[in-house]
């Protein structure tokens, strides 16, 4: 029954992915790991390291994955396989970490989880982190908390260990934790053995180490560290509830999610009475421990979290939240687990609707370059700010006009945000100088972001300029872009 449901599910979270894969255009992140892994396998680790600012693992095996093709739905194909592989691994890790719980919900629950959905249809790591940290769940139990602990179960977990380090950096916090689980719980044997493991998972690290610090310096110069560990826990608290209850496509859902944390106070405290049963804490702690690591990590490295960073806390929280019912005696605790899975099934169904529905990523390049092609003329530079949309514009673009970046092109040797901030009119006056002809008309591609965190990227001094010297012939709208014939005016 159990391996039925799960093969359902793997089949029906392909059947979403799939054909989104297929049909959903390329944007800027996308792009980008299109170009960085276009070469030979050294120019990817070189890209991955000094572009990417990354860990090299995923990279490397993308050049290897896209050997089959080079198209972009094969390259998704990598992050849809590795989606499908956590549903798959998943009645594993609930038999270990909450065998009281009816596993149904907790797949249904990941399976059609927009989070997840999302890194399926992304041509970066994340639904390889996503699954990096379901193994180690898994292998971690067997190696360190199960009385008959499986042949090989250590060796995988350290192996993991070595790969997940090389995947995304954030995946050690994690491994960390659940070191920390290990000396609560005062498994004084197993903490020495995952020490040993952990020494020559840090040995095989240790190269990465002269790297990590100039990656890390990149972007502390461009983005406000924050000034104390609340900040980035604030942060972590609110991507970790999204990940359980995705309702931020929704008006006041901040407001929404204060009424949920509210109502299920209150009815846990109506239903106190079933309460007392020896409740399942070891995932609850292990994302605990976790939490902390994480904002004290990022605080003392003066990063940013955005929600894909967490990626490798995803499963966890969702476990977690179903984990708290375990506090409840039958048939209580069935009623809780149901309710929390019909929430989550529920708002994750708003959510992909929502998401999908324009059946494009932002900026929806393949629909804007197709409109541009179909009615642009030679010696009209597409002008295309913010700079970064260039490149997936440029994945498309098959016309005969230049497209022009501003203020800049993207320096595919090194990665700085900085470099994308139009301070002034003259530095678009300095790239138009550099097209040949008068190009009294040409065409300006905008994207929907003015913003990244603390830095503006100057649409207001694109606009004043853009007012100043041409007029508009005709615009038009797509998701996430739009695309603006203009004439220059003639002077007065």
């Amino acid at each position: 029954m159990a391996t039925m449901l799960t093969l359902v599910l793997v089949l029906a979270q392909l059947a979403i992915t799939v054909p989104l894969a297929y049909a959903l255009n390329v944007w800027q992140d996308d792009a980008y790991t299109l170009a960085s892994t276009a070469g030979s396998l050294r120019h990817a680790v070189h890209q991955a390291i000094f572009f990417e600012q990354n860990a090299p693992l995923y990279f490397a095996l993308m050049v290897l994955w896209r050997a089959m093709s080079s198209s972009y739905f094969v390259a998704r194909l990598f992050s849809v396989l590795c989606a499908a592989a956590v549903v798959y691994a998943l009645p594993k890790v609930l038999q270990r970490y909450l065998p009281d719980v009816q596993p149904a919900w907790i797949m249904a629950a990941v399976a059609f989880n927009p989070f997840l959905i999302w890194t399926a249809l992304e041509i970066r790591l994340y639904a390889l982190v996503i699954l990096l940290s379901t193994l180690l769940l898994l292998t971690f139990y067997d190696a360190f908390l199960a009385p008959r602990p499986p042949r090989g179960a250590l060796t995988a977990y350290a192996v993991l260990c070595v790969i997940s380090a090389y995947t995304q950096y954030y995946l050690l916090v994690l491994i960390v934790a659940q070191g920390l689980v290990l000396m609560l719980w005062r498994r004084w044997r197993a903490l020495r053995t995952y020490a040993a493991v952990g020494a020559i998972a840090a040995l095989a690290f240790a190269p990465m180490l002269r790297i990590l610090p100039a990656q890390l310096a990149n972007f502390r110069g461009s983005f406000i560290a924050p000034h104390t560990p609340l900040a980035p826990a604030t942060t972590l608290a609110e991507i970790l509830l999204q990940y359980v209850v995705p309702l931020t496509v929704l008006p006041h859902h901040k407001a929404l999610y204060a009424a949920l944390v509210i109502g299920a106070l209150a009815w846990a405290f109506a239903a106190r009475r079933h309460a007392g049963a020896k409740a399942n804490v070891l995932i609850g702690l292990m994302l605990a421990s976790a939490f902390v690591l994480f904002s004290l990590v990022v605080f003392a490295a003066g990063e940013h979290i955005l929600n894909r960073h967490a990626a490798s806390l995803f499963l966890p929280a969702v476990m977690t939240a179903f984990a708290a019912t375990t506090m409840f005696h039958e048939p209580v605790r069935g009623r809780a687990v149901a309710a929390v899975g019909l929430l989550i099934l529920a708002s994750s169904a708003v959510t992909l609707v929502s998401t999908y529905r324009p059946m494009a990523k932002v900026g929806d390049w393949a629909r804007l370059t197709s409109y541009l092609e179909a009615r642009e003329r030679p010696a009209q530079p597409i002008l295309v700010f913010e700079a970064e949309n260039a490149v997936p514009l440029a994945y498309y673009y098959r016309g005969p006009n230049p497209i022009v970046a501003i203020p800049t092109a993207v320096d595919f040797r090194s990665y700085n945000v900085d470099h994308f901030v139009l301070h002034d009119g003259a530095q678009i006056a300095a790239q138009l100088a550099r097209i040949p002809g008068d190009h009294r008309t040409l065409w300006l591609v905008t994207g929907q972001y003015c913003r990244a965190l603390n830095i503006d990227f100057g649409c207001d001094t694109l606009e004043r300029y853009v007012r100043d010297h041409y007029e508009t012939l005709s615009t038009a709208h797509f998701y996430g872009s739009e695309l603006r014939e203009l004439r220059r005016l003639t002077p007065q």
